[in-house]
């Protein structure tokens, strides 16, 4: 999903069951326009700012719902506590700080909140009960987690942070490197061995013989899987596995992925799949049926053993450490969604039962059934070489866009692209790059200053999928199309009626870590394209030493960019789009703008959904071919503007396909909506069902498309040797 990022805010968190929102509010407090010009006085462009309230540990004010302005400042002052560095001096300083820090909200104006509610209340009729029942289940969680089982989990997570047995990597300096316009070397040689693996791959899809096939002429093929939630995730999972029964997949070089699909692929390449597409499906069929914001489903995980208390908030009081005394909403989800998401259940039948009933010790036995947390030490994106750095697998890539928010009104909507990859973090803007292993350290010149443990998956999986942000304009644009006729009419008078205000209201600020880009003396990237970048905004990014990240769904819900960066040389894009809004997103066009600022030519113009109502629609695959080639009258040669690098992008929307089921359509179905975390089995199998129908039915189109670029590769360097042999001769 896309959608233009604002920071006029109300701080609440959504989560959704099969049929209905939840908002969970907490404080978020914005100042007057008069406040700000006194603030601000230089500054007529900063109309309204928000004053984030972190999130802690402690149940949010929203649950003490009787709580008063004055009593919340009374014991503000009370407990007012600054946390300048990340040591402390003892566990019990620690939960003290986390338990009792709030903000000053002596001079700010609260909005009304019940107004607000009411007003969503009458969208989602069904909220009022869903609302109670999250709040009673929040307060459960934290009546279930005693301050001393805190303070215990405190206590381990701070020695293994120090751990080198543990962590490795805290005994590893890291610095920054950039201004090379390379890949690193662990990704050349990951190219290498994959092209290596691909050749006989290739030569049996397209059908030649394997001598007929050089390295060089074989395609390079990249998936940029869209965002959209849970539809997302099993969406592309089901994909892939269709890629892979159909031999597609051995023929992919990278797999770019945004939100939802970050969720997919950070579960296919750990132990919990061991990089099997049907053990992930598996999984997430298993998965979907539990609602990622639950407290009843993260207290039965703790429940279920120490180890698992300890896993879930390893990575939460990690970061609480790197944020100096507080966690971010952000934090918050990426627990949640690891809680929910990476576990597995030990589950035997009765004959292994009694096989394994000599050799089993107690604590065994004991979780069989439970849900188990995963080793997060495990999970690491650095982790995840393992499984594709000999070649055998597409690399993953996960993507992020960083938000200014000193960037008054964000003009120029243009967003900075992060990746993340099991190899480097770090993005293209200023060609600076780190080791993925040291993100969350604090770095200056340059060189960290510090030595942390990697960041934990759940934390980054919250980063990568906090789809949540928008607006809720946003949300009604897309729960639309699935309410009732009556209910419509009413809703569509409330819209009108708080047009500005819901537009206007971003749930979460994005997650913030250090900058390890932090006083990089400032070089553009790509000095020798037309760039419509200014060097002080460039400057912005270096100067500060926080970096703000969000999902890239901000920008750009289809993942084009990273495949277009130099040196990967991508040939085909398979775009998957699982958005929310796929015929009426700006997807491509946005693209289109990225490759004119970038001087990237090659790419396919015009490529996109008709903007003409009388055009033929698009069906569920259609390639947009490059014109960078060009054929001879009279021939069987192909040229190539020496001026472009060709990129064809053969697009798969997840739309309705009659030959599956004239009924179904994940664009209209409620359940599909991004705003769902729940899918029952059929539901599962429904969605999953028509995306690997979708990618087989079309399958014949991706053979010749790559058979015909190959061809054209190849006739290509024919021709170049054939004139090199001419050259020498004469």
């Amino acid at each position: 999903m896309t959608w233009r990022y604002c920071w006029q805010k109300l701080t609440l968190i959504a989560s959704c069951s099969t049929v209905s929102l939840v908002f969970l509010t907490t404080t978020k407090t914005v100042l007057t326009e008069q406040q700000q010009q006194q603030q601000h006085p230089n500054n007529s462009k900063r109309i309204i700012k928000s004053i984030d309230r972190p999130f802690y540990f402690s149940p949010p004010t929203w649950i003490l719902s009787r709580a008063t302005l004055a009593e919340q400042q009374e014991e503000q002052n009370k407990n007012k506590k600054t946390v300048d560095s990340f040591s402390f001096t003892s566990v019990d300083d620690l939960i003290s700080r986390v338990f009792n820090t709030t903000n000053d909200i002596s001079t700010i104006k609260v909005p009304n909140r019940k107004d607000f509610e009411e007003t969503v209340v009458k969208l989602y009729p069904k909220l009022a009960g869903q609302l109670d029942s999250m709040r009673e289940g929040y307060a459960k969680f934290w009546d279930f987690l005693t301050m001393d089982e805190f303070r215990h989990m405190v206590e381990m997570a701070e020695k293994e942070t120090k751990n080198i047995k543990y962590h490795p990597e805290v005994g590893v300096d890291a610095t920054v490197r950039y201004g090379s316009g390379m890949l690193c070397d662990q990704e050349l040689t990951f190219i290498t061995a994959r092209k290596m693996k691909q050749k006989e791959a290739f030569a049996k899809f397209i059908g030649v013989s394997v001598n007929e096939v050089e390295l060089q002429d074989i395609p390079i093929v990249g998936i940029a899987a869209s965002g959209g939630g849970m539809r997302a995730m099993l969406g592309i999972s089901a994909y892939m596995k269709a890629m892979q029964d159909t031999g597609v997949l051995d023929l992919v070089m990278y797999a770019a992925s945004v939100s939802g699909s970050c969720w997919a692929l950070a579960q296919y390449y750990s132990p919990l799949t061991n990089a099997r597409l049907d053990v992930l499906l598996e999984h997430l069929k298993s998965h979907a049926h539990t609602h990622i914001a639950n407290a009843n489903t993260i207290i039965d995980i703790l429940k279920a053993s120490p180890q698992n208390s300890k896993y879930l908030m390893q990575g939460a009081i990690e970061r609480y450490h790197q944020r100096n005394g507080d966690l971010s909403l952000v934090d918050v989800w990426g627990l949640l969604l690891g809680g929910t998401l990476l576990t597995r259940r030990i589950r035997a039948s009765k004959e292994d039962i009694e096989q394994k009933k000599s050799t089993e010790t107690e604590e065994e036995t004991a979780l069989r059934g439970k849900p188990i947390l995963i080793d997060p030490n495990t999970t690491k994106l650095s982790k995840q070489t393992q499984y594709f750095q000999d070649g055998s697998l597409p690399m993953p890539i996960y993507c992020a866009v960083r938000i200014d928010e000193e960037d008054d009104g964000h003009d120029t909507d243009i967003y900075e692209w992060f990746e993340f990859t099991p190899f480097e973090m770090g993005t293209e803007e200023i060609d600076a790059w780190i080791p993925i292993w040291a993100f969350g350290r604090r770095f200056d010149q340059g060189k960290n200053i510090e030595k942390l443990p990697e960041q934990a998956l759940a934390i980054m999986m919250g980063v990568f999928g906090s789809a949540f942000t928008a607006s809720l304009a946003h949300f009604y644009k897309e729960i639309r199309s699935f309410m009732p006729a009556k209910a419509l009419e009413k809703a569509d008078e409330v819209i009108v009626q708080f047009k500005d205000t819901m537009s206007g209201y971003y749930p979460i600020s994005p997650a913030d870590f250090p900058n390890p880009f932090y006083r990089l003396p400032t070089r553009r990237r790509h000095d020798h394209h037309p760039v419509d970048r200014k060097q002080e905004e460039v400057d912005l990014l270096v100067n500060s030493p926080k970096l703000a990240l969000a999902d890239a769904g901000l920008d750009n819900n289809i993942p084009f960019y990273p495949l277009l960066r130099q040196g990967r040389d991508t040939d085909v894009i398979l775009a998957i789009d699982l958005s929310a809004d796929i015929q009426t997103s700006t997807h491509f066009d946005r693209a289109e703008g990225y490759v004119q600022r970038r001087g990237i030519n090659g790419w396919p113009k015009g490529a996109g959904w008709p903007k003409n109502e009388k055009e033929t629609t698009l069906g569920t695959c259609t390639v947009f071919p490059s014109d960078a080639y060009y054929e001879e009258r009279h021939g069987n040669y192909y040229h190539q503007d020496t001026n472009k690098k060709p990129v064809t992008v053969i697009y798969f929307p997840l739309i309705n396909n009659p030959n599956y089921d004239a009924t179904f359509d994940p664009q209209t179905a409620e359940f599909c909506s991004t705003w769902n975390f729940v899918y029952s089995s059929a539901q599962t199998m429904k969605l999953t069902g028509l995306a690997e129908r979708n990618w087989n039915d079309n399958i014949d189109q991706v053979r010749h498309v790559l058979r015909q670029i190959w061809q054209r590769k190849r006739n290509l360097r024919l021709r170049k040797e054939n004139n090199e042999d001419i050259l020498r001769i004469a």
